[in-house]
């Protein structure tokens, strides 16, 4: 992992920044790119990858978060990290180089932080669609000290059906696939989320039978939490689910954090 300078040393950050990362957890080549805001920091979105690399295929998250309305955007580092295997945010059960949880919070979120300095630590928020949007679930109920907010649309495996070969792929034993299982984790570490909402799961793309048993499982264990099913767009990133997924983020962080959302600029 880089050493990033100090607070005292460091220059004036552009409008975006891409770090290499060396990451014990992955194969070489992964990096994190930022975008800035010209407002003081007050929260880390993480935009969770659908693709390994820099893939395109599904759109690019940052070209579409650079399209919203300023008032989305103010305020917010907007952080995408990169796999080198399809990143469904698993640790792999034996191969060192594919511990993809681990990379992103031992590697890229205190990699984003030292950066940003001596400053306090802004809250870090969960943002992904399809596999991107199972992840995000996941990471909030196994590190829910770690990250305040997620905020998905079009999750994946929310629903009654086999796994994806991808996952089973990058989990690498039936074991470690358990371990992984997003229903079962919010069964297991719901009671981390009973106080205030901090889910927000919008709705429909491709993937309408996720939500729904999405929504019917986080009401059967009292799980606080919006839902919402008025974001119709292209299973890929577009601003016509980004928008109403940070607005609801933001709803949620106001709920949860009442005094950053008070603080003055």
């Amino acid at each position: 992992m880089p050493s990033p300078p100090s607070a005292h040393e460091r220059p004036a950050l552009p409008a975006d920044t891409q770090v290499p990362l060396e990451s014990p957890f992955q194969k070489s080549g992964t990096q994190v790119t930022l975008i800035w805001p010209e407002q003081r920091v007050r929260r880390i979105v993480l935009a969770l990858p659908v693709e390994r690399g820099d893939g395109r295929k599904y759109g690019h998250s940052l070209a579409e978060i650079g399209r919203l309305p300023a008032h989305l955007r103010e305020g917010t580092v907007f952080a995408a990290p990169t796999f080198s295997q399809s990143p469904w945010l698993v640790n792999h059960a034996t191969r060192a180089d594919c511990q993809q949880e681990d990379h992103l919070v031992r590697v890229v979120v205190p990699t984003v932080l030292a950066i940003l300095g001596g400053q306090a630590r802004p809250p870090v928020h969960l943002l992904g669609f399809s596999k991107g949007g199972f992840a995000a679930l996941n990471l909030l109920t196994r590190h829910p000290g770690l990250f305040a907010v997620a905020s998905v649309w079009d999750a994946s495996l929310l629903n009654d059906r086999p796994p994806h070969p991808q996952l089973v792929d990058v989990v690498g034993s039936t074991a470690r696939l358990d371990d992984y299982d997003v229903r079962h984790n919010l069964r297991r570490h719901g009671a981390a989320l009973h106080g205030t909402r901090r889910i927000a799961l919008g709705g429909i793309g491709t993937l309408e039978a996720d939500w729904t048993a999405g929504r019917q499982l986080l009401e059967e264990l009292g799980i606080p939490h919006d839902a919402y099913r008025n974001a119709p767009a292209d299973h890929r990133w577009d601003t016509a689910w980004l928008a109403p997924a940070l607005q609801h983020l933001l709803a949620l962080e106001a709920d949860s954090l009442p005094d950053l959302s008070a603080r003055k600029e």
